[in-house]
């Protein structure tokens, strides 16, 4: 946590922001695992020239759409930065690192729901 996220803590009582981290979490997840079924459909649809999940594009990009509404929703329930909610948004583009990230945030925001 940065000396300006310190200084300005959390905006919200510790049950909007448990609502907001258990909100982030299963977007997190969810949005980790349809990166794998992207990556799936790539490889399938340019490296096979199979268009079996050529539907799943789209679908991937509503689901991360709501991700970034959840990293929004928890950011500035605990005072985060623009700048911190962008960086998790393009973590989470990575695969792996997506989970990672989601497991950090939990250990940093889980205190602040007591």
């Amino acid at each position: 946590m940065s000396t300006q996220e310190s200084k300005t803590g959390p905006t919200a009582d510790p049950r909007a922001i448990a609502t907001a981290l258990t909100f982030f979490r299963g977007t997190a997840i969810v949005a980790g695992l349809a990166m794998f079924v992207l990556i799936v459909e790539m490889v399938l649809k340019y490296g096979m020239d199979n268009d079996v999940l050529s539907w799943w594009s789209p679908v991937h990009g509503l689901i991360f759409m709501v991700f970034a509404v959840a990293t929004a929703n928890l950011g500035f329930k605990v005072g985060w930065s623009v700048g911190r909610m962008i960086v998790i948004l393009l973590l989470a583009c990575i695969p792996f690192l997506a989970f990672v990230e989601e497991r950090r945030v939990v250990r940093e925001v889980t205190p602040l729901t007591t």
